[in-house]
This record gives C-alpha cells, sequence and structure tokens, in this order.
C-alpha cells in the first residue's frame, strides 16, 4: 500500500461493446483519515456519554464497511443496446446498474462537489446515477471520448460550456460590450 491512493483505469474493446474497469487503490492516508475520524467520534461520544456523536460515528462506520464490503473495482460495460455498471457504485446499496440507451438521455463527466465524489454519471429523464463514480478528469475525458468514437449515436452531455457552478445549465454568456458603436435613447447610433 502506498502512502496516497490511486485511482488505474483499464479499456477493452470487445467488437460490439467497450469494457472500462476502475480499480480503486487506497492510500495509508486515506484510511488513516477515515480510522481517525470514524475511530475519534466513537471515542469521544462514549467518553461523553454522548449518543449524538455515537450515532455519526456509528454511521460512518457503517459506510466504510459498506464500502469496502463493494469491493475496489467498478466494472462499466457499454454497447450500442445498454450500459451495465457493476461493483463500488458509490452507493449504499446498489452495486449492479443496467439501463438501456433508448432510457438514457445523456452520458458524462463532472467533478466533485456538492457532498459527491464526481466521476461518470448516466442521466435518465431526472434521475442521475453514477456508472464510474470518482475518476478523475482525465479518465472521465477517455471514458466519454472512448464511448463517442465507438458509438457515435450515444447520446454524450455536451460538457464544454457547462461550469463547476452552475452545471449543465451554465453556457457562454454575450453582453455586448465590446461593440464600439451604441443606440441612443432616441434610435440613433454612436459611435467611439
Amino acid at each position: 500500500m502506498k502512502l496516497l491512493g490511486n485511482n488505474e483505469l483499464a479499456t477493452r474493446d470487445f467488437g460490439d461493446s467497450l469494457q472500462f474497469v476502475l480499480t480503486r487503490n487506497l492510500g495509508w492516508v486515506e484510511v488513516a483519515v477515515e480510522v481517525i475520524l470514524v475511530g475519534g467520534t466513537l471515542l469521544l461520544g462514549w467518553l461523553q456519554n454522548n449518543y449524538i456523536l455515537l450515532g455519526f460515528g456509528g454511521v460512518g462506520l457503517l459506510g466504510i464497511v459498506i464500502n469496502w464490503s463493494h469491493g475496489r473495482e467498478t466494472v462499466l460495460m457499454v454497447s450500442e443496446s445498454r450500459i451495465i455498471a457493476r461493483g463500488n457504485l458509490d452507493s449504499w446499496f446498489g452495486k449492479e446498474i443496467t439501463l438501456s440507451t433508448d432510457e438514457i438521455s445523456s452520458v458524462g463527466w463532472t467533478p466533485a462537489g456538492d457532498g459527491d465524489g464526481g466521476g461518470v454519471y448516466v442521466r435518465c429523464k431526472a434521475l442521475h446515477s453514477w456508472i464510474l463514480p470518482g475518476v478523475n478528469e482525465e479518465h472521465g475525458r477517455r471514458v466519454i471520448s472512448a464511448i463517442e468514437e465507438k458509438f457515435p449515436a450515444f447520446p454524450i452531455a455536451d460538457r464544454s460550456a457547462a461550469s463547476i457552478l452552475f452545471g449543465d445549465d451554465s453556457g457562454i454568456t454575450t453582453l455586448g460590450l465590446s461593440n464600439k458603436t451604441a443606440k441612443t435613447r432616441d434610435g440613433s447610433e454612436t459611435g467611439e
């Protein structure tokens, strides 16, 4: 085990489908932070007889156990007709997602924020599910590019104009301040 963890992404082309395997390698720092935070919260709650802290520590411990039980790998299979994601999907209960391409409105990558770790997602109408959670931007762009290249009709989200703050709803806004001419109140144009 290394000091800092990393993610490894392997891509395989099976002719009619693509397979992406994301392997998470934890480092000593991540393990130490989890143990210190959860263990410290449980110890402090026990020493102070505080049931609220014990509850938070218990939920944290349960989350760690569930995450470890789901394994270190996430396998994503993409074909022209469906997406199948199995393994660690950054979800407490789900270990597999199967969707037909007819159900999918878009596939894209988003950075971490708002309490999640980011990654490659699939959107079905209003539903948003992680299919490769926790991948960095380089891996996310590689996955999206491979899908787009192999299956050109696949619904890929346009992330080129999106911002971290406003998500997919943002875009380029032009105010027209660079124009040298302007209209006055009476409708005539003036120049500089």
